[in-house]
C-alpha cells in the first residue's frame, strides 16, 4: 500500500507482515510541500511491455513517479511542472511579448536585434523589469486562461471562463521610448463566447476555439468616423464540422491549439488526444470568391497530440507537422490529405526510427517553431530542451548534445527495451578507436535552457526564449514542511 500523511511531504510504502501488521519499509521525500494525491498508472515502454508507476502530486506543483516494483532502490522521477499551454505570445513586427497573468496581461518590448553582428550561437539575456512597457488589467472575478497578440501588434485578445475580451493597441515609439495605449472593443453576445484557444491571422481575423466546441472566426474592421470605437468586431463564420457527425473519443477534449499557415490559406485545430479527430484542418478564404471549408481530419497517432505547426510557405507548399507526447512527430501533405513522403519513408510507427536521445526524454514536446529562412528545418521544443530537425539531412542513430560538456547531458539516460533499464548517457557517440562516429548534427538536443515557457523566432535567424526560474515559483508557495539541505 502507498500512503501519504495529509501534513507530510513523504511517500510511504507499507507492507503487510505475517502477523497482519502494516510496517513501513521505505519512504521517499521528493516533495517539499504536502502530497495531495496518489494514483497508480501503467506506462507503455514498448509494444509488449509496460511499467507500473506510482504517481504523486503535491502543493509544490510537482508530479513525481516511482517504479512500483522497485520502489526501494529506484530513484523517484520529477516530471515537468509547467503548463502545456504557453502563457506567452509574440508580435514579431512590433517586437512585443504578451505574458498572461491571473487578471492582467503584461507587455514587454524586445530591443532591435544585433544578433547578426555576433556568432550564430551567441545569446543575450534580457532583464524582465527593464523590458516592461505596459500592463493591461482585466476586471473579472475569473482567472485568464488564454490570450494572444496579433503579429502586427494592432490587437490583443484574452479570455477567461466567462467572456472574451478584445483590445486595439496603439503602439508609439518616441526615440526608443515605447508606449502602448489599449482600447477595449465592444463585442456582441455571439462574439464574446469564452475560449480555450485564440489566434490572429494576417488579415485582421481572430479565430476563437470556444468552450462549447465551435470555432468562431471574428472579423475586425476599421470603424466609420461617426462611431466611438476605432474598430468593429463581427462574426464572420462558425466552424462546427469538427464536433458534428460521428462522436469519437477525441471530441470530448477541448481545442487547445490553433495554427494558421504563413500564406493564410490553412487553419489547424488540435486537441490533447490520440484518437481520430485530434487534429482537424480547415481552409480560410484569401479572396472574396473563396469560402470557409472543413478540409480534412488528420490520421490518428499512437500518442496524444501536444502541438501542431505549419511548415513551408511561399514557393514551398505548406505541410502540417503534428508533435506527440512520446516526442515523435508526423508530417502531413495537405493537398493529398495524407502522410508526407518523408514520414512514409521513415516507416510506421515513426518512434522506432528516431534517436532515443529524443524519444526517451520524460518531458514531452510542447511546441514546434520554424525559422522563416529555412523552410525544411524546424525545432521541437520542450520545457527543458529543444531538438533541431533538418528534413534534408539523414536521421542519425544517436543524437549529439549542445553544449557538449553540459552536466545535464552527462546525467541523462535512455531506456533500453531489451534490458528494461535506463542507461547510456547523452554523450557524443564514438567508434571503437575513440574517434567520433559521425559529423551529422541533425536532431541535436540543446540543453542550455530549462523551465522554458515560450520559444519562437522573432525574425530570420533570431529566436527568443522565455524561462521561468524555479525560485520565482517557490516564492509564491507557502513555507515548505521540510527542505533537505545539500550535503546532509
Amino acid at each position: 500500500a502507498d500512503m501519504t500523511d495529509g501534513n507530510c511531504s513523504k511517500g510511504l510504502v507499507l507492507e503487510s507482515s505475517p502477523m497482519r501488521k502494516w510496517i513501513n519499509i521505505c519512504a521517499h521525500r521528493k516533495h517539499t510541500h504536502d502530497v495531495r494525491a496518489l494514483a497508480i498508472c501503467h506506462k507503455n515502454v514498448s509494444s509488449s511491455k509496460s511499467l507500473e508507476l506510482l504517481v504523486s502530486g503535491g502543493v509544490d506543483t510537482k508530479v513525481c513517479t516511482y517504479i512500483a516494483k522497485d520502489f526501494r532502490s529506484s530513484r523517484p522521477r520529477i516530471w515537468f511542472n509547467w503548463s502545456s499551454l504557453s502563457p506567452v505570445s509574440i508580435s514579431k513586427k512590433q517586437r512585443l511579448l504578451a505574458v498572461t497573468r491571473n487578471n492582467r496581461i503584461d507587455l514587454y518590448r524586445l530591443d532591435d536585434s544585433t544578433v547578426m553582428d555576433r556568432g550564430i550561437l551567441d545569446h543575450e539575456e534580457k532583464d524582465e523589469s527593464k523590458c516592461l512597457v505596459k500592463t493591461i488589467a482585466i476586471d473579472s472575478p475569473f482567472n485568464l486562461n488564454c490570450s494572444v497578440i496579433s503579429n502586427d501588434g494592432k490587437f490583443l485578445a484574452a479570455s477567461d471562463s466567462a467572456s472574451l475580451y478584445v483590445f486595439s493597441l496603439d503602439v508609439e515609439d518616441d526615440s526608443g521610448v515605447v508606449d502602448v495605449r489599449p482600447s477595449k472593443l465592444q463585442l456582441s453576445k455571439g462574439c464574446r463566447r469564452p475560449c480555450t484557444s485564440l489566434r490572429f491571422d494576417e488579415t485582421d481575423r481572430l479565430i476563437c476555439a470556444t468552450v462549447d466546441g465551435p470555432i468562431n472566426v471574428l472579423r475586425l474592421a476599421s470603424a466609420s468616423y461617426d462611431e466611438s470605437a476605432p474598430y468593429t468586431v463581427s462574426l464572420d463564420h462558425i466552424f462546427k464540422e469538427h464536433i458534428e457527425g460521428v462522436k469519437m473519443s477525441s471530441y470530448h477534449f477541448p481545442v487547445v491549439n490553433l495554427e494558421v499557415s504563413s500564406d493564410g490559406r490553412w487553419l489547424a485545430a488540435g486537441r490533447f488526444s490520440c484518437g481520430k479527430g485530434a487534429v482537424h484542418v480547415f481552409t480560410l478564404p484569401t479572396t472574396k470568391k473563396e469560402q470557409y471549408r472543413h478540409w480534412w481530419v488528420a490520421s490518428e497517432t499512437e500518442a496524444p497530440t501536444t502541438c501542431i505547426k505549419f511548415l513551408g510557405g511561399g514557393a514551398v507548399d505548406s505541410s502540417l507537422t503534428v508533435g506527440c507526447s512520446d516526442n515523435s512527430f508526423y508530417i502531413f501533405n495537405l493537398s493529398r490529405r495524407a502522410l508526407s513522403d518523408w514520414s512514409r519513408d521513415m516507416g510506421l510507427p515513426i518512434l522506432k526510427a528516431l534517436p532515443k536521445e529524443l524519444t526517451s526524454r520524460s518531458e514531452p514536446v510542447a511546441r514546434i517553431v520554424a525559422n522563416p529562412s529555412s523552410p525544411y528545418k524546424f525545432i521541437l521544443g520542450a520545457h527543458g530542451f529543444f531538438c533541431v530537425v533538418d528534413l534534408n539531412q539523414p536521421v542519425p542513430d544517436k543524437s549529439s548534445t549542445f553544449p557538449t560538456d553540459s552536466l545535464r547531458a552527462k546525467r541523462s539516460v535512455v531506456f533500453d527495451d531489451d534490458t528494461d533499464i535506463y542507461s547510456s548517457p547523452l554523450l557524443p557517440s564514438r567508434n571503437g578507436d575513440g574517434s567520433k562516429a559521425s559529423d551529422n548534427k541533425n536532431f541535436t538536443v540543446c540543453l542550455r535552457y530549462s523551465a522554458v515557457l515560450f520559444q519562437d523566432f522573432v525574425a530570420e535567424n533570431e529566436m527568443v526564449i522565455v524561462e521561468e526560474p524555479w525560485m520565482s515559483v517557490l516564492g509564491e508557495l507557502p513555507d515548505a514542511l521540510a527542505r533537505r539541505v545539500y550535503g546532509t
